[in-house]
């Protein structure tokens, strides 16, 4: 919707495309929204408000968009109710909030033939709303706009702005969650349980590392593009703690390329840095998904996911580490993996590359 002549809602950009083939409409708004206010459009058949159906956004207690559809029996607040029956939606409403701009964009697609609300007119109107967004009080500025269904412009319809944030979204945490939380704690575990399997281990620990940082750059890309288009709470912390994971994992890197020679009187600082300077960043990377999984609060199937994963692989560790460690009690002089008197058991082995 262009703005009207009178400036009358300059705030508020909507956009509307109706597919040529399945007759669905989808529609973005794109409004300013601070916490205690409620944006809100709705579709009226005879042009008000009584007996118009509304989509209403207002911000939660922790900042995220929350969307209602209400039908508005009459102009009386006691007439208001809540009543997501009126659309005919053809998936969830999806929304997201950019703290910085402090605008609210909401997508959706609606198949009007079958719905109870009458595009005729395109309503919008703005008002207060409680402190956690979950009570509206009556609008303070409202506007109206003419559209019949043939009004809607014709095309393929594509994805919405909305569809196209919480696709990268999900990319950004899949890429994080298979790289930090797959396969760089595979390839730990081979190179501390695995030695035996010589020079095998090697190839593979340093295959499952290599592979896992190209993951994490791939990662680090899309939460970089992530950040330009919106913030939200909690951002800036995971922000903070995946740009020092990422050094991290660019210093374990330079430290395999960079290796003193097995014979240097450094060799073994090396391997103990290597050691804990990975185990450091597996332990913040646990963290940091978590706390990234937590922003993303509709991808319960990927935390799920991560809490099994991570479930499967304490124990894998557990079962592994009682291995470990009843060997070596058993034979503490044979061989180089369990000799006692080593102050490197877990990287003798490794000096060898």
């Amino acid at each position: 919707m262009n703005l009207l002549p009178d400036g009358r809602f300059a705030w508020c950009d909507e956009q509307a495309l109706k597919d040529n083939t399945t007759g669905f409409v989808s529609m973005v708004l794109a409004a300013p929204l601070v916490t205690s206010e409620w944006a809100g459009f709705g579709f009226s058949g005879p042009g008000q408000m009584a007996g118009s159906t509304a989509v209403v956004t207002t911000l939660g207690v922790t900042g995220e968009p929350v969307v209602q559809q209400y039908f508005l029996k009459d102009q009386d607040l006691n007439q208001v109710f809540k009543d997501d029956t009126r659309l005919t939606l053809t998936q969830a409403i999806e929304a997201f909030y950019n703290a910085t701009s402090k605008t609210v964009y909401v997508g959706f697609q609606v198949n009007f033939a079958t719905s109870k609300a009458i595009p005729n007119y395109l309503l919008y109107a703005q008002g207060p709303a409680s402190g956690d967004g979950s009570t509206i009080s009556y609008h303070r500025a409202q506007s109206m706009d003419k559209l019949s269904n043939s009004q809607f412009p014709i095309g393929v319809v594509g994805q919405s702005e909305a569809s196209k944030l919480d696709k990268q979204v999900k990319a950004h945490g899949a890429l994080q969650v298979f790289g930090w939380g797959v396969l760089l704690p595979i390839g730990a575990m081979v190179a501390r349980y695995a030695r035996e399997y010589d020079p095998a281990w090697f190839y593979i620990h340093i295959t499952f590392q290599i592979t896992g940082f190209i993951f994490i750059i791939a990662g680090v890309a899309t939460g970089v593009n992530l950040a330009k288009s919106f913030s939200t709470p909690g951002l800036t912390g995971h922000k903070g703690l995946g740009i020092f994971l990422f050094t991290l994992a660019i210093l374990q890197v330079l430290a395999v390329v960079l290796r003193p020679k097995k014979d240097a009187n450094i060799r073994k600082y090396w391997n103990w840095y290597h050691w804990w300077v990975g185990r450091l960043a597996l332990f913040l990377a646990v963290i940091n998904i978590f706390v990234g999984l937590n922003l993303g609060k509709e991808e319960k199937r990927l935390k799920v996911s991560y809490i099994v994963l991570l479930a499967f692989e304490l124990v894998a560790f557990a079962i592994l580490e009682t291995i470990y460690w009843l060997r070596w009690n058993r034979d503490p002089g044979t061989g180089n993996r369990w000799n006692r008197s080593s102050t490197e058991r877990s990287f003798q082995m490794a000096d060898n590359y």
